[in-house]
This record gives structure tokens, C-alpha cells and sequence, in this order.
């Protein structure tokens, strides 16, 4: 079998680099690049992302729609890390883990990158629903802390240039006040919720990592702790990047804390199930540049181009 070819449109951005990383130590992808001097050349850029087996777009989502409107080739697989395509019917949106995403994935030319908080968020709720265990018009509120490179170069040169004084005050911020995060529209099509929850994030002054969580009352629900965490079990079971921690297993705390940043540098996400009485409470943890991103990316590529998904990866 020859090698892919890849093209990344928008490789010098975080998730691009990230991809590039990747790729680069990938066995079975060959990398296509524009060299320097022409990279501002429109049309040696349609002829790449042609040309190319599969072409990741790391871009905003008005220059990724733009791209797409270039791709004639039928036969390019486009995998998008924009939030332009997540909830289009005619793209299929990248978690190979959720019942019956990987089969669509493994003959889609349009594959949507998910987002970092919305991966954590779908893996944890999506089952829940699907068993009838979380009710689709559950009040829900996602809460999520973050390493400041999920805001892009912009965000990491001005977390990366300030003193000590203003990383003080810049320790733990929350983000999106205005209740109209972009994720809302994917964390709502994917888990199959009536309405979009409450969500604001916490960006911490660490480079990268993450905790998605959501918090739940038996009371209000169609299950106990007990079947929540059976039901994630028999979800997951089998899958090379997801680790689910036993209930109250406390054996990933730290004096009582629970760490960020333990799977940066990884393609894993791991879910913990805590509770009390009638407390519930989720927890999933990845790199908001791995698994949330970059790692997404390049497994959503395996699993289109029937490679083995961890190749290229880190568990």
C-alpha cells in the first residue's frame, strides 16, 4: 500500500503545528508541503488541497468554507477543525468512539473535527441520553477548565508575556459570559439534547490540558451512579484511548486534587464517575491539543483510511 498524502491548509496555527507533529512520525503519511516562496500562490494551493488523499483544515470557519469550495477532486477526504461543519447532516462528526460514528467515519469524504470541550462533553452524556438514563431536556450545565493554548497564538503570546502579577489574576478566568459559546450548537446536535446547556469555561494560567465536567441529581434522572458508570463501561470497552476510572476511584487525586494536565502529550481521555446520596458527578480529562484536537484529527485519518487508530498517536 502506497502512503497518504497530506496536505494541513493553515499548518503554522496551533492545531496545525500540532497535526504536522503528528504527521511527521506517522509511518504511513507522506506530508505535502508548498514551498516557502510560492505558499501565497492561490492557485498552487487549489492544486494541493486536489491533489492531496486527505487535506486538514485548520482554519477559521470562514476560510475553511472558502477551502471546501475549492475541493473538486471527489476523492479528497477533507477533515475539518473548524466549527464551520459539526452539525452539517452532510458531515460526519469525528469521535469514533460514539455508538455508530465509526462506520460513518470509515466512508466519509467530510469528516468535522470536534471540539476540545465538546469531546470530553459528548463522551460523557451521549450514552446517557442513548440509554434514556439522562433525559433529553435535562437542565444541564457543563463546567470546564482549560490551558490557555486552546485560545489560539493570540492567547498563548499574552499569557506567555505577563508578569508575575498578572499571572496571579490571571490564574483561573472564566470565559464566554455571554452564554453563547461557539460548542453550544455541536454539544447539543451530538448528545441529542432538546436544549443547549449552561456553559462556561475556566481558562487556567497552564499551557495546555483539561476537565470537562458535569454535574447530575439522581433524583432528576432515569438511574443511579451505579448505571451510569456500567453504561460508560459497556461504551468504552475496547477502546485504545479511553480509560474509565473505577466509581469514586480516587486513585488520580492528588491531596484531594485532580490534575489537568495528566494527559497532555497523549491521544487519551479518561472518565471518572464520583458520588454521594444523589450527587452525580462526570468528570472527563484529555489535552485540549490531543485528543480535543490534533490527536482527534490524525485519528479520524486512521480511521477513514482503515489504518490502525492508535498509528502515529500517543495512549
Amino acid at each position: 500500500m502506497s502512503k497518504i498524502t497530506a496536505y494541513i491548509d493553515g499548518q503554522y496555527g496551533t492545531t496545525g503545528l500540532q497535526i504536522h507533529q503528528r504527521l511527521a512520525d506517522h509511518p504511513d503519511v507522506d506530508i505535502l508541503s508548498i514551498p516557502e516562496a510560492q505558499k501565497k500562490d492561490p492557485a498552487l494551493r487549489r492544486e494541493f488541497l486536489n491533489k492531496a488523499d486527505v487535506v486538514f483544515l485548520c482554519l477559521p470557519d470562514d476560510a475553511s468554507r472558502e477551502a471546501v469550495r475549492l475541493i473538486d477532486n471527489p476523492e479528497t477526504v477533507i477533515i475539518d477543525a473548524s466549527t464551520a461543519f459539526r452539525v452539517d447532516p452532510k458531515w460526519v462528526y469525528g469521535v469514533p468512539e460514539l455508538p455508530g460514528y465509526r462506520s460513518r467515519l470509515q466512508t466519509s469524504n467530510r469528516i468535522a473535527n470536534p471540539g476540545c470541550y465538546p469531546t470530553g462533553m459528548t463522551m460523557l452524556v451521549a450514552p446517557l441520553v442513548k440509554a434514556g438514563i439522562v433525559p433529553k431536556d435535562y437542565a444541564m450545565t457543563v463546567q470546564a477548565i482549560t490551558g490557555y493554548s486552546g485560545g489560539g497564538k493570540a492567547m498563548i503570546a499574552d499569557y506567555q508575556a505577563m508578569d508575575d502579577s498578572q499571572r496571579q489574576r490571571a490564574a483561573a478566568r472564566f470565559k464566554n459570559l455571554d452564554l453563547n459559546h461557539k460548542h453550544l450548537p455541536e454539544m447539543t446536535n451530538v448528545t441529542g439534547l432538546s436544549h443547549a446547556p449552561v456553559f462556561v469555561p475556566t481558562v487556567a494560567h497552564v499551557e495546555q490540558g483539561m476537565l470537562v465536567s458535569i454535574a447530575l441529581h439522581e433524583h432528576a434522572i432515569h438511574g443511579s451512579a451505579e448505571q451510569i458508570h456500567t453504561t460508560l463501561a459497556e461504551t468504552y470497552t475496547g477502546e485504545p484511548f479511553v480509560t474509565l476510572f473505577p466509581l469514586n476511584d480516587e486513585s488520580q487525586l492528588d491531596e484531594g486534587f485532580l490534575d489537568p494536565t495528566a494527559c497532555n502529550g497523549t491521544n487519551r481521555i479518561e472518565l471518572f464517575v464520583f458520588s454521594s446520596e444523589d450527587r452525580v458527578y462526570l468528570v472527563a480529562r484529555l489535552d485540549n491539543l490531543g485528543k480535543g484536537a490534533s490527536g482527534a484529527a490524525v485519528q479520524n485519518m486512521n480511521c477513514r483510511f482503515g489504518l490502525t487508530e492508535t498509528t502515529g498517536l500517543t495512549q
